[in-house]
């Protein structure tokens, strides 16, 4: 997850992309934006409990969640976690960076953790709910002549997956704003589940013969490249009032 963020032409591509797939601009299909900070922790439960202890600061920065994701498979770094909040739009997200600089965190909390970047996200496809859970996090490569495909596909899949009777599957799909060269020109796939169990399930459907199963060859067809594929465990510990 990253923050002090700015909107970089090199985002326009993707929402144009976007808008001439929905027969919509980017802001209406809307879901917000989220902001995101990734550090290496040196204690993962300690650190958590620290951050998730100071409800106060997320309130400060206008955020109407915030939660974690544990890295717990594929780790880049020993302690991988990414620290999110959501918002009720990337200009929220934006205005909310602007009042916390994660470099100049208090000590008590900086020696916790080192600090690798900041970025904030806008989704790609509308994201059904807010519930985190067992999560796959791949970074994946997509041309812009294929993205309204792959969207379309994706969204496609979502729907058929969830009618073969894994109800809490859903797909975000995102991009990064500000990322830095950590997820410059990727955007970010995350397949949602509730937990270890009911991923399983969906794997082990797919591998059964599952009829869902040509919308998935039909959405990786069209990926140029996976960059990165993990298992995160996310959760939320704070909600606004």
């Amino acid at each position: 997850m990253r923050k002090i963020i700015i909107v970089l032409c090199m985002a326009l591509p993707f929402f144009v992309a976007y808008s001439q797939a929905d027969g919509h601009g980017a802001g209406e299909q809307g879901n917000g934006a989220f902001s995101t900070l990734f550090v290496a922790a040196k204690n993962v439960d300690k650190y958590i409990a620290s951050v998730s202890a100071n409800p106060a600061l997320f309130k400060a920065i206008g955020a109407e969640a915030a939660g974690y994701c544990e890295t717990i498979s594929g780790h880049d770094y020993s302690g991988q976690l990414m620290l999110w909040n959501a918002f009720p739009s990337v200009t929220a997200a934006l205005i909310g960076s602007e009042k916390y600089n994660p470099t100049k965190a208090p000590m008590s909390m900086a020696r916790q953790r080192d600090f690798k970047y900041g970025a904030t996200w806008a989704p790609l496809k509308p994201f059904p709910r807010l519930d985190p859970g067992y999560e796959r996090a791949m970074r994946i490569k997509v041309s812009q002549a294929n993205l309204p495909a792959f969207i379309a596909t994706v969204t496609k899949l979502e729907n058929e997956i969830q009618s073969a009777g894994h109800d809490s599957f859903m797909n975000g799909l995102f991009i990064a704003i500000g990322g830095g060269k950590e997820e410059a020109n990727t955007l970010f796939l995350k397949s949602i589940t509730a937990d270890a169990k009911t991923h399983g399930a969906v794997i082990d459907d797919y591998f059964s013969g599952a009829a869902w199963g040509n919308t998935y060859r039909e959405a990786t067809a069209l990926i140029d490249e996976v960059v990165n594929d993990q298992f995160e465990v996310c959760k939320q510990y704070y909600t606004a009032e």
